[in-house]
């Protein structure tokens, strides 16, 4: 089963002093959750692997993504879950059970359930008595929730590549109707002659159902006199799509 440990430890400059930060540290397992048809309820389990109890709050929004590709959540009534809030003790763990209202779906619905720890009792040992400031910072994780279409469809497109002032400009549309997981999205120069000579990858995450996300890059300038084609390779958990095109040196400088 996937877990991902969520841990926050590190320093800050406060008041000119460097502070220790302190933060919860709790475990989400599964860390995404898979509904549809055939499973119209799932759960997910909050480990508290501190020594001190925990509290959390929790609300689920719908997750969209804009024009640009951008995350965008919106208030959503369609998921069902329990509890709101609930307590941790240090060394247990707490269940969140999960349901959707809607199991049938043409298009995937995408959901994400953020877990939000709340403030707990402020502590003032020793770092207090010697003058420190203790800074807490409380951590939120979103759990993605995916309710599957009927009928899965994939789809995958380089909508656009350009070339302007040695920036690169491309977009990547998901014409499917559901997710897809970016692996990478690999940039790659060619000289007249087909030799490399620029190489660049870009990393994302997902690319909802219907979306299309931009990227962009910067050719140094040296390499991008040199480059005669350019070509990109978009590769997701499902599928893979390119495009390529013919450079000239006005688009470098």
């Amino acid at each position: 089963m996937a877990r991902q440990l969520i841990r926050m430890l590190q320093t800050v400059a406060c008041w000119g002093l460097l502070t220790p930060v302190i933060a919860g540290e709790f475990v989400v397992s599964p860390i995404r959750l898979d509904l549809g048809p055939g499973s119209r309820s799932g759960a997910i389990t909050v480990r508290n692997e501190g020594t001190e109890k925990i509290g959390f709050q929790l609300e689920a929004m719908e997750w969209q993504q804009d024009a640009s590709g951008q995350d965008q959540y919106l208030e959503t009534r369609e998921l069902v879950f329990f509890p709101k809030i609930m307590t941790v003790e240090g060394g247990q763990e707490g269940l969140i059970r999960i349901g959707t209202k809607m199991p049938v779906v043409q298009t995937e619905k995408t959901y994400r359930l953020f877990i939000q720890e709340m403030p707990g009792p402020t502590k003032e040992p020793e770092q207090a008595k010697a003058g420190k400031a203790q800074v807490n910072f409380l951590i939120r994780f979103g759990a993605p929730i995916f309710v599957a279409p009927v009928q899965p469809q994939d789809g995958l497109t380089v909508d656009s590549l350009s070339v302007v002032n040695s920036a690169v400009s491309l977009s990547a549309r998901n014409s499917g109707n559901r997710h897809q997981v970016i692996q990478g999205v690999s940039l790659k120069g060619a000289d007249a002659a087909g030799n490399e000579v620029y190489a660049s990858t870009l990393a994302d995450r997902y690319l909802l159902s219907g979306t299309t996300k931009s990227f962009s890059a910067t050719i140094p300038p040296a390499q991008c006199a040199r480059v005669a084609s350019l070509s990109v390779e978009i590769k997701t958990d499902k599928q893979s799509a390119a495009r390529r095109l013919d450079v000239n040196p006005s688009m470098c400088r």
